[in-house]
C-alpha cells in the first residue's frame, strides 16, 4: 500500500497514544472502485471504514483507562481493530491483546501503530471473520468499537462474541449514537447476553465533538 501517511499524538486521560494514519483515506475507495467487480474486495463490499479514527475508538480507549484494573494482566481481543487504538491502549494497560480484523492491510497499520508505541510487545494479529469466525480460544474481554455499520454483520457478531467470552468475560462496545446501532445494542438481551454497565463520553477529533455510548455486555 502506497499512501501518504501522518503520526500524531492523542492524549487519553493519562496515556499519551501515537497513531500513523493515512492521509486521503478516500483513495483507498477509488482503489477499491478501479480494481472492479472482479475483486473479492469489491464482491463482499470491504469498504476502507478501517482507515479512519472514529470517536468511538477514542471513546472506548478512555473508559479502559479508567477501568484499567480490570483489564491489566487479562486477554483480550479487538473486533474490527482498524488503526487500533483500543487494543493499543490495552497493551500500554498491561493487557495481553489479539487485534483481529477483516482486512489485512488493517492489521498491518494496527501492528505499525502498536510499534510505535509498545516496540516489544507480546500482541497478536490475526485475520478474522465475524460470519465465519476460525479462531477457538476465549478472552476475558473483547473490545468493539463502531461495529454495527451494516446489518448483515448482526447475527455473526452475536455469535463471534458469545464464543469468544471466557466464562465471566465481558464485551465492551461503544457506538456514537447511529440509528441503525440501535437495534444491534438493543438485540444483546434477545441473544441471552445482560448489560453490565453504561457510560457516555464526549469524544473530540479534528475539532468535531460527539457523544459516544459505551456499554459492557456478558
Amino acid at each position: 500500500m502506497n499512501h501518504s501517511t501522518t503520526l500524531r499524538d492523542y492524549r487519553i486521560g493519562q496515556l499519551t497514544v501515537h497513531l500513523e494514519t493515512i492521509d486521503d483515506t478516500e483513495s483507498l475507495l477509488d482503489d477499491l472502485i478501479e480494481r472492479g467487480p472482479a475483486d473479492p474486495d469489491y464482491q463482499d463490499e470491504v469498504l476502507p471504514y478501517w482507515a479512519d479514527l472514529w470517536h468511538s475508538a477514542l471513546g472506548l480507549a478512555e473508559s479502559m483507562v479508567e477501568r484499567s484494573d480490570e483489564l491489566r494482566g487479562k486477554k483480550v481481543i479487538e473486533l474490527g481493530c482498524g488503526l487500533g487504538l483500543p487494543g493499543i491502549a490495552a497493551v500500554m494497560l498491561g493487557a495481553e491483546v489479539t487485534f483481529t480484523d477483516y482486512v489485512a492491510d488493517a492489521l498491518d497499520f494496527a501492528r505499525l501503530n502498536l510499534e510505535h508505541n509498545v516496540p516489544e510487545h507480546n500482541a497478536r494479529f490475526m485475520e478474522l471473520d465475524w460470519r465465519k469466525p476460525a479462531l477457538k480460544e476465549t478472552f476475558d474481554f473483547v473490545l468493539a468499537a463502531d461495529v454495527a455499520y451494516e446489518k448483515r454483520f448482526f447475527k455473526p457478531l452475536y455469535s463471534t462474541i458469545r464464543g469468544l467470552l471466557a466464562p465471566n468475560g465481558q464485551c465492551w462496545l461503544s457506538e456514537p449514537g447511529r440509528p441503525i446501532a440501535r437495534e444491534f445494542l438493543s438485540g444483546f438481551t434477545d441473544h441471552g447476553f445482560q448489560e453490565i454497565w453504561r457510560t457516555n463520553k464526549v469524544a473530540s477529533l479534528d475539532g468535531v465533538k460527539r457523544t459516544v455510548s459505551i456499554r459492557a455486555v456478558g
